[in-house]
């Protein structure tokens, strides 16, 4: 649980680090005299971010907007986009839009149908009372809930990612909201920073579940003899990180596919894991690769394809089968010759026609491949 704050102006970084601060909700709206002094911008963007502070992205413009439907939702989530990637947010990141008053979802519905529209359901978050939030949820119309303890009367949706439990408080002169995170991830980001997903991000627990802490259970694949497949360790730290954006791992290597399989000869327990789109080694005394720029503490890489441990096992299966016809060929090829010989020596001793002869040897040739049984069937064929 991470403590923040939601505010109109930002205290100083100093006061904040000293609070304990961990992120802050900045605000992203339409551009008025009214509005602008409460915009995020990206020197602050920046300064919060070089401070460790991280940021999440809420739009709001004024406490009824979200009550005006489709094209109110899919324009205030344009300019959020806009507003949010030129301080830096990162295309991936969620963005909650406030409903800033004591509603129920259906009256909210068709502007976050909107806001959907513009930037996909998977980036989509609400600020809100509880019964607005777990609405929303229910129509399956966000993937990332802030919920304020304002008309909720003392209950909290468990499905929501931030809560809002205290306003108007003062910090070095600054009117803040506090706020405390209930999930790992809930939408924050840094400038440059890095992302990781876990357990709780939208989407992740569609195709695991966390059977321990640091454990992973894959729901949608198995090994080829069906018994369960697990990710832990370094390997599962490594795909929780892997591409830093978007579902990570999930997104750019796919589900797994095998349990840690030890790479032979390691004396460090080095292990490999298969999944969709590449192979994860780890590694951690690097005896099988030193890739250029890795450093020495990073344990786990990407194996290459083509050659080594990494190599597809289909490939090895499929070269082993292809030599296999090859070599029946050249079998197939040679009792064709020694037949075709053995047809020709016969006519010299028959006085057959020698032009009936060599059409029966064509069409000898041009039966090879059809096997034995067409081929002894034209060599026993008389010649006529």
């Amino acid at each position: 649980m991470a403590f923040g704050l939601d505010c109109v102006t930002v205290p100083p970084i100093a006061d904040m680090k000293a609070a304990g601060v961990s992120f802050v909700g900045r605000y992203l709206s339409y551009i008025n005299n009214l509005t602008q002094v409460k915009l995020l911008t990206p020197p602050e963007a920046k300064a919060l971010s070089e401070a460790g502070i991280s940021i999440v992205s809420n739009y709001e413009w004024y406490a009824s907007r979200a009550t005006e439907g489709f094209t109110a939702g899919r324009a205030d989530a344009q300019i959020a986009a806009t507003q949010h990637a030129e301080c830096g947010g990162p295309g991936d990141r969620p963005i909650y839009f406030s409903v800033d008053i004591d509603t129920s979802g259906s009256f909210v519905a068709a502007y976050f149908q909107g806001v959907i529209s513009a930037i996909g359901r998977a980036r989509t978050g609400a600020y809100g009372s509880y019964r607005v939030i777990g609405d929303l949820f229910n129509a399956g119309l966000i993937s990332w809930g802030w919920q304020t303890y304002a008309w909720s009367g003392g209950q909290w949706e468990p499905r929501a990612h931030i809560q809002q439990y205290l306003n108007g408080v003062s910090m070095s002169g600054h009117s803040v909201d506090y706020d405390r995170s209930i999930k790992s991830d809930y939408g924050q980001w840094q400038v440059g920073g890095t992302f990781m997903i876990d357990i709780t991000t939208p989407g992740v627990s569609r195709y695991y579940t966390q059977t321990a802490p640091g454990v992973w259970l894959s729901t949608h694949t198995k090994t080829a003899d069906g018994k369960p497949i697990y990710l832990h360790g370094a390997i599962l730290d490594a795909y929780c990180r892997f591409g830093n954006s978007y579902l990570c791992g999930l997104t750019w290597l796919g589900l797994v596919l095998s349990n840690e399989i030890p790479l032979p000869g390691s004396t460090h327990g080095a292990v490999k894991v298969y999944c969709e789109n590449g192979v994860l080694f780890y590694d951690p005394a690097h005896e099988f690769d030193t890739r250029p720029g890795l450093l020495a503490t990073e344990s786990v890489y990407l194996a290459h394809l083509y050659s080594g441990f990494g190599q597809d096992p289909k490939i090895a299966e499929l070269q082993n089968q292809l030599g296999g016809l090859q070599n029946q060929l050249v079998a197939d090829e040679a009792q064709v010759t020694q037949l075709q010989a053995e047809l020709a020596h016969a006519t010299q001793a028959t006085g057959l026609d020698p032009v009936k002869v060599t059409e029966r040897l064509q069409t000898i040739g041009l039966a090879s491949h059809n096997g034995d049984a067409a081929i002894q069937q034209l060599v026993t064929q008389s010649i006529t």
